[in-house]
């Protein structure tokens, strides 16, 4: 432990295994927690051999590993995460200028393998930069897993490869892989590509750089799988500077000014070799935008358009592309059993594919004034009978049914002025207990932002976001929902200041009888609530799976 070593709170939150709400009530509610040493930064630093001293004394434990120490020092002596995450990655290249760093990792290796080390300070730079994984890389590995080819020393590349996710995440993926090219504009994104790769496949042919991947002269070299998850909506990006002439990244057509995906998607598919497949992720607006319409067309004129993934963990489509081929139908398709689809049509290029998941679509289809490629164009729940229908019908009913039987029965009543006591004086008194985030047992649920601000339950399914009340036997859980309720201020509008503002709503003192009489009444009320919120997303599926079934004539109309 050294006097160097310095952390966040969302540090802490990660050692302690707690929510960052938990770590901030901490700070506020203990007037022991240690002061930081820095508040220069957005994020205020403190001693990590402060916080571990005050943890012990409160009986918390933190999971600190000799890889958090090493990291928490690099970030106290290195002007940026960024910056001591390329001081790793030279130590680890033997940088003659990182001795002390090469000793200090080579000693964490001997328990962690090196490439499982050097993801964990790729993890840890990214959190204090306030960036995570970029989204739809799982998804786009998955649908490469299903279509790459099956060979030996496979060559892989991705032209956008950023600080490599993509890439390493295809490793595991695929096996046979033996060669891998990645490129980017950002020097320091490739270093860190490459060491990632390096550590990754080792012995394998490796090689990350920069470049401009859509400007440069395409390489010489063609690849097996190409794989890429390019940047989106970018306007500058050199559509003036394009290379001319026979270039085989404009077979298809010159992309238009605002399809800067288009050129991605070219660019990869000059890249394959013969039996290539490219992946590429894609807006879903590309789908059908008339500005691209004439290139949609030319790929599936010319078979180099193979399928569309409309993947809900790509956050976007999925293109499949290959070299161009006699083929008269696109597989489109949500991903579900996008595997067995695939193997479906490569087997046999004319089979037919219908499921709920997966179509295949002839081109002459696709062939009208929009080429809309979109996958949920000609996809519906195509396994939608007349069973399922009955049986949503029937639990639909079920839960009208409740809905009904939970409303209570009102009377008019008296307004009446009884003694109040504030929820902060009702917790020092130890007849309830506020905290934030989940709890044991069954109690009231607050919610600071939020259409449904009460609810009552069990406690473990609050979120961390949220606050949790526990009632002792003097305060009834569902007349302190119904309070709270009807009197917790403005709690629609800002979660800021929500735990003053639940402390400071007064509870009316009446006797506990009455308490559970009332609190029933609003128990049922909230019972009512959440059947009719059932019984609507039951509604609207009914509604979808109807549609489905009346459009595919899977489902009938008993005239």
């Amino acid at each position: 432990m050294t006097d160097d070593e310095t952390i966040t709170l969302t540090d802490l939150a990660r050692l302690a295994r707690v929510g960052r709400n938990a770590v901030s009530n901490w700070r506020r509610r203990e007037a022991d927690f240690p002061s930081p040493v820095d508040e220069s930064a957005r994020r205020p630093r403190f001693a990590l051999a402060d916080v571990e001293r005050w943890a012990a004394e409160h009986g918390r434990r933190l999971h600190v590993t000799g890889a958090d120490r090493l990291w928490f020092a690099l970030q106290h002596t290195h002007p940026s995460a960024d910056h001591a995450l390329q001081a790793v990655a030279a130590a680890l290249d033997g940088d003659g200028e990182h001795r002390a760093l090469a000793r200090r990792l080579a000693e964490l290796t001997r328990a962690t393998a090196a490439a499982e080390l050097f993801e964990f300070f790729v993890e840890r730079a990214r959190e204090a930069a306030g960036r995570g994984t970029p989204p739809g890389i799982g998804a786009i590995v998955d649908v490469a897993a299903a279509v790459a080819p099956a060979k030996e020393d496979l060559a892989v590349c991705d032209p956008a490869c950023d600080e490599g996710d993509l890439l390493t995440g295809l490793l595991r993926a695929v096996p046979g892989v033996g060669t891998v090219r990645g490129t980017d504009l950002s020097a320091a994104q490739a270093a860190v590509c490459d060491r990632r790769l390096r550590l990754a496949l080792p012995g394998g042919d490796v090689r990350a750089g920069v470049g401009d991947s859509l400007l440069d002269p395409l390489p010489r070299r063609r690849f097996d799988l190409v794989v890429c998850d390019p940047p989106f909506n970018v306007k500058d990006w050199g559509h003036d500077r394009l290379p001319a002439g026979d270039d085989p990244r404009l077979s298809y057509g010159t992309p238009p000014r605002t399809e800067p995906e288009l050129a991605w998607a070219l660019h990869c598919l000059a890249l394959l070799g013969e039996g290539g497949v490219a992946v590429v992720r894609m807006p879903a607006q590309v789908a059908h935008r008339r500005s691209g319409r004439r290139i949609r067309s030319e790929l599936l004129r010319w078979g180099a358009l193979r399928a569309v993934v409309d993947h809900p963990g790509a956050k976007a489509h999925v293109w499949v592309l290959a070299p161009r081929a006699e083929t008269a139908q696109l597989l489109v398709s949500t991903g579900g059993d996008f595997d067995t689809a695939w193997r479906t049509v490569t087997k046999d290029r004319g089979a037919a594919v219908a499921t709920a998941h997966s179509a295949t679509v002839p081109l002459m289809q696709l062939w009208d004034e929009d080429v809309d490629i979109s996958p949920a164009v000609y996809l519906a729940a195509g396994d939608t009978d007349a069973g399922q229908l009955a049986q949503r019908a029937e639990r639909l009913g079920e839960l009208l049914a409740t809905a009904a039987d939970s409303m209570p029965r009102f009377e008019s009543g008296t307004a009446e002025s009884t003694p109040e006591a504030g929820l902060a004086d009702l917790e020092r008194d130890g007849h309830l207990t506020v905290r934030s985030g989940p709890a044991e047992g069954t109690g009231v649920i607050v919610d600071p932002v939020g259409p449904r601000t009460v609810r009552l339950g069990p406690l473990t399914a609050a979120s961390e976001a949220q606050w949790t009340i526990t009632c002792g036997e003097a305060v009834d859980p569902g007349w302190l929902a119904a309070v709270l309720a009807a009197r917790l201020p403005d709690a629609r509008r800002t979660a800021t200041g929500a735990k003053r503002r639940l402390l400071s709503v007064k509870v009316p003192r009446i006797a506990l009888d009455e308490q559970r009489r009332r609190g029933a009444a609003f128990a049922r009320v909230l019972a009512l609530r959440d059947a009719l919120a059932g019984a609507g997303a039951e509604a609207a599926a009914l509604a979808d799976d109807t549609a489905a079934g009346l459009v595919n004539g899977t489902v009938t109309v008993d005239h």
